[in-house]
């Protein structure tokens, strides 16, 4: 019963707030949601986000002693036949269903207002995201008197020519006209940690990729690029996050090491591999969301959120400013419209299937995936012609065929 509650937990919530929006007159168009959604799941909400495992957010690279990219991962049947495992992803199964009949009901959303609902214009949202990425490199450029880093704070660098480069694309963002300098800069950074650590290190950091991305596309200046900016920028978030959600499974001993050092109250008794293995989940099912949900996913977004806000008195100032770009990332993506689903798709019982069914096959998919990567960072030629491998080029396929079948809404 304890496995079964952390990893419902992503879903449900996300299925409880869905209900919470409409009924506190969130403006929808299309269906409105059925009649016989409890009143009681917005209270519900609240008890459930109090079960939520806060330190799942802190980013296990930037603390853990153990972290060595070059060691070989857990092989794709060693997670997957795991009775723990095949609890939990039973779980997530049912759970995701129901959230995505919940979707089908409430097909068509736009939030609009001030504050943070403003974000919802794409023009608001790059201005608000160029702003953010200056102040964040200028506390990179500033922690470097501490611990001079690159992008986030396990990618250490000493070099004399970083804090200039920082400082540049925290002056040249700020201003439409220059903001291609900001984003070659940006981009030069990461081809520099791929250089320093390895280009499969840096699959966990793809959103910084959708930041650049959605910053050139609104800078190129059209309705479709401002349509589009916001759909990059989810897929990158999304897919960084449920990779990082894989990394639980296949690296676990990564997270035993935070949690048995840093963060032992964390567990508060539950045995450490529920813990991480649940912790997986929780990540893995909410980004999935942010990708093919749709009321779900601005709920997710707000999840993840919280999660990543949570965990900051814990962890510290370090992950404060680590993470500032993806918490900016997330509360764009909470507020913009999700072109990824069908504005058609209201009670579509066979979309829902075909959804179930992608998330279905994205589980094992993404781990098999996984193991092809680090296969190609790290080359073991003996090891090539194995099931796994034909698994991972296969699901891999399936879901890159699935992104294709939704971004035609896009």
């Amino acid at each position: 019963m304890e496995g079964k509650r952390w990893s419902l937990l992503s879903t449900a919530l996300a299925a409880m707030a869905s209900a919470s929006l409409a009924q506190r007159g969130m403006p929808l168009q299309g269906d409105v949601v059925p009649r016989g959604v409890p009143r009681v799941l917005p209270r519900a909400t609240v008890a459930a986000l109090a079960g939520v495992p806060l330190g799942a957010e802190a980013h296990v690279k930037w603390f853990s002693r153990v972290v060595n990219c070059a060691t070989s991962p857990l092989g794709i049947a060693d997670v997957v036949t795991a009775p723990l495992f095949i609890g939990l992803y039973l779980s997530a199964l049912v759970t995701i269903g129901a959230v995505l009949c919940v979707d089908r009901a409430v097909p068509r959303y736009t939030f609009r207002g001030a504050g943070p609902f403003a974000l919802a214009d794409a023009s608001r949202a790059a201005r608000f995201l160029r702003g953010a990425v200056a102040v964040y490199f200028v506390s990179v450029a500033g922690y470097a008197m501490y611990r001079p880093y690159i992008l986030t704070p396990e990618l250490l660098s000493s070099a004399a020519w970083l804090p200039a480069v920082q400082l540049g694309i925290a002056l040249t963002v700020l201003w439409r006209p220059t903001v291609w300098i900001g984003v070659c800069g940006l981009l030069l950074l990461y081809a520099y940690a791929m250089w320093m650590y390895g280009w499969f290190h840096m699959l966990d950091y793809l959103y910084f990729i959708g930041i650049a991305g959605f910053l050139a596309l609104h800078a190129l200046g059209s309705s479709r690029r401002d349509t589009a900016a916001p759909w990059v920028l989810r897929l990158f978030v999304g897919f960084s996050l449920m990779w990082v959600g894989v990394e639980k499974w296949v690296y676990p001993a990564w997270s035993y090491d935070v949690l048995n050092r840093e963060l032992r109250q964390l567990s508060v008794g539950v045995d450490h591999r529920l813990f991480v293995m649940a912790a997986g989940f929780v990540e893995y099912c909410l980004a999935f969301l942010i990708v093919f949900g749709g009321l779900s996913s601005q709920v997710a977004s707000v999840v993840l959120l919280t999660l990543l806000l949570g965990a900051i008195p814990l962890a510290g100032t370090l992950d404060a400013v680590g993470h500032l770009p993806l918490v900016v990332a997330l509360l764009i993506v909470a507020v913009a419209p999700q072109p990824m689903t069908s504005p058609a798709a209201g009670g579509n019982t066979g979309k829902t299937r075909w959804d179930l069914c992608s998330f279905a096959l994205s589980i094992p998919g993404l781990i098999a995936l996984y193991q092809l990567a680090h296969r190609v960072a790290y080359p073991l030629p003996a090891a090539w012609p194995s099931a796994e491998v034909f698994a991972a080029v296969s699901l891999a396929a399936l879901l890159g065929l699935r992104l294709v079948w939704a971004s035609r809404f896009v």
